[in-house]
């Protein structure tokens, strides 16, 4: 579209709008939505959310939740220098190392297949590349073609 068409659509949108009579609320909804908002006032602090609580019950509990994730922190440091642990963990760095031995597995094999297309001649590899273009090509314009196709009107 060009620019003065859509400024013109806008003011011809907006000047319609201006137009509309101004919509009322349902007295039912009005209300209701009253009495929820009292309800919520008259809430004690502890049900309300956590920006709504009084400042020195908010910088308790952020000390506290500081506290408990600090020493949840320390304690997991500690737990990782433990025997017990470490035996816990050997099963799974076995895991681990058989997902290392899959991963060096795979590379290798990629390895192996981009020095193959490395020895392959330029011409060919330039056919190969066109060949997947006007495969890529030939199914995005079939499959617009069939879309088309489906969705058209009869």
């Amino acid at each position: 579209m060009n620019f003065d068409d859509e400024k013109q659509l806008e003011t011809a949108v907006e000047r319609e709008l201006r137009t509309l009579p101004e919509l009322l609320a349902p007295r039912t909804l009005v209300l209701r939505v009253m009495k929820a908002i009292e309800a919520r006032l008259g809430l004690p602090w502890y049900r309300k959310s956590w920006q709504m609580w009084p400042v020195a019950l908010q910088a308790v509990s952020l000390v506290v939740l500081l506290a408990l994730f600090g020493g949840l922190c320390f304690g997991t440091w500690k737990l990782t220098h433990l025997e017990s642990f470490a035996a816990a963990m050997q099963p799974v760095g076995s895991w681990f190392a058989a997902f290392g031995t899959l991963w060096h597995a795979t590379a290798a094999l990629l390895n192996a297949l981009v020095l193959a297309v490395k020895h392959l001649g330029t011409g060919f590899r330039v056919a190969i590349f066109a060949a997947l273009t006007f495969g890529y090509a030939l199914c995005v314009g079939l499959g617009t073609a069939y879309l088309r196709l489906g969705l058209a009107r009869r």
